[in-house]
């Protein structure tokens, strides 16, 4: 299950799994020039404008050139990073890497796309203000992350920002960010290993390395706060609640997402969602994600539910992240959530797109190219000790912070 992994002059790294029972293949890459790196919105607006053009190609001749040839390619921007998605076959994937090569180091910005994706970002944010569950997410983050930290900022900026961003900005981060070093690229299909040195390097070694990405600073654990976002015109309330937690490479990882498993996710969204959703009928969903990145991550749980339920939905939750204390999981729970990562990753891996996500993560977090044969192992010698461990110390409600969202102004909530 070792991947080909060819680490270039320039900085990039080439990851490979061959799979040749699949005419396709697919990639998953990235480059070191998230929001955390720029002024608010800029990167936001230099990812979307890189497959709009070129020095050589037009918006509308770039997107023929891809849906030409019956390829995929797209682009996204986030907090550390610009995401990378893309697919085609053996065939074209000279021709569809050379795109994708030309627009990440030959954009041509246009004044004209520029304004698009203006356009397009506001309203995305408005989008984003209008639903009650995003809403509160997002206000969630800017609680638990201290101001200056990039985790806590909106990667897409906000209103007023966007406003600000010009093609003189996009063009100058795009020039200080966008090279080879740090950027991190696996691919998984139809494809060997001489095609992969002779013709994917040769095309990735022709980028310029550029300046090796600035480490970001761990977060800070802020002071428990809570917030209520007003929507008196939606019909649905959420409510948030969550924490800083560990960096991916954290060596309290595993625990830690396997007590998140346990308490939020797995089967009917874990105890979480078949105590307050099912056995109480308190709300439409509820579950808990854990968010580990470079740098730090944080860990938090959503619930939808009517507005008339939200004080009975909000202790119902404090009181099942209390019991966890009280009744701790059981052996029984840990092993059958060990037995679902593993079973969960081989299924997983079945898809070239999958497959190719799961190469890049592994270089990106420097987990090791073995990392795929080490995982059943390192799940099922996690201490079920440490794992109870973690839940009572990262699920106390009194240590995390709240926000609702919604018709909630004359509610009281006992957060």
């Amino acid at each position: 299950m070792q991947p080909l992994r060819l680490a270039l002059a320039n900085g990039a790294v080439l990851l490979l799994h061959k799979d040749h029972t699949n005419p396709s293949i697919a990639f998953r890459g990235s480059v070191r020039a998230g929001s955390a790196y720029g002024a608010p919105g800029v990167a936001e607006f230099t990812a979307r404008l890189l497959p709009r053009g070129t020095r050589r190609r037009t918006s509308a001749q770039v997107a023929d050139a891809i849906e030409n040839i019956g390829a995929a390619l797209s682009v996204a921007n986030a907090e550390e990073n610009v995401a990378v998605y893309g697919r085609c076959t053996r065939e074209t994937l000279k021709t569809t890497l050379g795109i994708l090569v030309e627009s990440l180091t030959e954009p041509s910005l246009p004044q004209a796309e520029l304004e698009k994706v203006r356009g397009e970002v506001l309203s995305d944010i408005r989008a984003q203000q209008d639903d009650t569950r995003r809403a509160a997410t997002r206000r969630l983050f800017e609680l638990v992350y201290s101001r200056d930290h990039p985790y806590g900022r909106d990667p897409k900026g906000d209103e007023r920002s966007v406003g600000r961003v010009d093609r003189k900005a996009v063009r100058a981060f795009h020039d200080a960010q966008y090279g080879a070093a740090g950027m991190v690229f696996g691919f998984s299909g139809d494809l060997d290993a001489e095609t992969f040195r002779s013709t994917v390097a040769k095309i990735f070694e022709s980028i310029d390395a550029g300046a090796p990405p600035k480490p970001l600073p761990p977060p800070k654990r802020e002071k428990r706060a809570s917030a209520v976002v007003p929507m008196p015109h939606k019909s649905q309330a959420d409510f948030v609640a969550g924490r800083v937690a560990v960096p991916r490479n954290h060596p309290d990882y595993y625990a830690l997402h396997l007590a998140n498993l346990l308490f939020g996710r797995i089967g009917l969204y874990g105890r979480l969602g078949q105590t307050v959703r099912d056995t109480l009928g308190l709300a439409y969903y509820s579950f808990s994600s854990l968010e580990a990145r470079l740098a730090g991550g944080h860990w938090f749980l959503n619930a939808g539910v009517n507005p008339r339920n939200l004080a009975k939905a909000v202790e119902a939750i404090r009181a099942e992240m209390g019991r966890l204390e009280r009744e701790p999981f059981t052996d029984t729970e840990i092993e059958d959530g060990k037995t679902h990562l593993v079973g969960a990753l081989q299924v997983t891996l079945e898809r070239n797109p999958e497959y190719a996500a799961a190469l890049h993560d592994i270089e990106y977090y420097g987990l090791g190219v073995d990392y795929l044969e080490r995982f059943p192992s390192i799940v099922r010698g996690v201490d079920p000790d440490a794992v109870r461990k973690m839940a009572i110390a990262y699920f106390d409600p009194d240590a995390c912070s709240w926000v609702a969202s919604g018709p909630v102004k004359n509610v009281k909530i006992a957060f």
